[in-house]
């Protein structure tokens, strides 16, 4: 079942120009498109043009493949892991499970009728979104089902005009309304519109609309009561969830914004303007601009007070989160970085390149007072830029708010 990792292929290479590299991995024979990790963290999986799915234990040294998921008939869009399985979605519109332990295809679910967009597994249902437009809710637990496993689907939310994309679930409180008691289901559409549902009922709650390009990326705040929307028209919203009311634009970037990430009262957001920003939840003000990318940031994770950034100049960066001083590059792939993902000590990274590999991050803090220090060629190359006045002011006018 395992894929075992050789002197050449899987195991560590630490070229003299690429410090602080622990691992490079070529196993794909194609392009990285999705990394996704465990929750308890110790398990990356990775999906590929090459049409299979890796496994990686992220507490080997060094990584250790446990597992290549192989029978998809087109390249992996998404995965995702629950409980003792991982599920995958590919361009062949179906979505199929495994078993961790094994390896081992435990189903294949259809009903989709085009590429499969994302997948988002809460408790004993798992969702779906497609470029056929519609959203479905399946059953995780394939036991009880019979040998007609597309009788899996349950439930198939419809109104989107255009293929769905990104995804959110929402639970609700007891006391929240009837039909609520399942969560609210939240999709984003290439129609430009984002829509809530009701998971019992299948219902359309509220539509979202007020952007003029697709939506790339969705996120809700920890109260459960707002909701945040960008995508292709640089914009990020906020909305009242329950209301569908809008209440307020951040603006600032001036390209799609492809990604967005919450923690605490601060929100994150990646842009094909070559930057990543944070904001203050409460005031929808930007309060520190991180500089220095020189292509799109594709990806964002948030972990022990720092911001990570993947991007498509084939460089993942470190910066401070609260200072917006840029405390390590990670420079070595060939192609755009799609995906990042971090634990404790390390970062991994995925690449258009088809490898995938492994960074320390240990020791960061003690090298400098301001970050890396940097040679005048890499801040140079880096473009390392103060922040506009408009941002320090808001920024000082802010700071007993913020908690990055």
């Amino acid at each position: 079942m395992g894929c075992q990792p050789t002197k050449d292929v899987g195991g560590p290479k630490k070229p003299k120009k690429q410090p602080h590299l622990l691992q490079e991995i070529k196993d794909h024979k194609g392009g990285i498109n999705c990394m996704v990790l465990s929750e308890d963290g110790s398990l990356i999986v990775t999906g590929s043009d090459d049409k299979t799915v890796r496994m990686w234990s992220t507490l080997s040294d060094p990584t250790e493949c446990l597992g290549v998921l192989e029978g998809h008939e087109g390249y992996i869009t998404c995965c995702a892991v629950h409980e003792q399985c991982v599920l995958t979605g590919s361009s062949d519109a179906t979505i199929r499970k495994w078993f961790i332990a094994t390896a081992e295809c435990m189903g294949i679910y259809t009903g989709h009728s085009s590429r499969i967009s994302r997948l988002l597994c809460v408790g004993q249902l798992f969702f779906s979104t497609s470029s056929d437009h519609t959203v479905r809710a399946w059953l995780f637990d394939l036991k009880e089902i019979s040998d007609d496993q597309g009788e899996a689907c349950i439930k198939v939310f419809e109104g989107h005009t255009k293929g769905t994309y990104p995804l959110l679930h929402i639970p609700m409180d007891e006391n929240a309304g009837l039909d609520l008691g399942a969560g609210v289901l939240v999709s984003g559409s290439a129609d430009c519109t984002a829509r809530s549902w009701s998971v019992d009922s299948g219902l359309c709650l509220k539509i979202f609309r007020g952007h003029t390009a697709p939506l790339n990326c969705l996120a809700y705040d920890d109260q459960k009561q707002v909701l945040y929307t960008a995508g292709g028209d640089g914009l990020i919203k906020s909305w009242n969830l329950m209301s569908g009311e809008a209440m307020k634009v951040l603006r600032g970037h001036e390209g799609p914004v492809f990604c967005l990430l919450i923690h605490k009262r601060m929100l994150y957001s990646g842009s094909s303007d070559k930057s990543a920003r944070s904001w203050v939840l409460e005031f929808g003000e930007c309060t520190r601009i991180y500089s220095g990318h020189r292509h799109t940031v594709s990806s964002l994770r948030h972990f022990d007070g720092m911001l990570y950034t993947g991007c498509g100049d084939t460089i993942a960066r470190m910066y401070e989160a609260k200072s917006g001083t840029l405390k390590r590059t990670f420079k070595g792939h060939e192609n755009a970085i799609v995906c990042v993902e971090v634990v404790p000590s390390k970062l991994f990274t995925g690449s258009y390149d088809g490898s995938i590999r492994v960074w320390t991050t240990a020791g960061v803090r003690d090298e400098t007072v301001f970050g890396t220090e940097l040679s005048e060629k890499d801040l140079r190359e880096d473009e390392i830029e103060e922040d506009s006045e408009d941002v320090k002011k808001a920024v000082k006018s802010l700071d007993p708010y913020l908690t990055y």
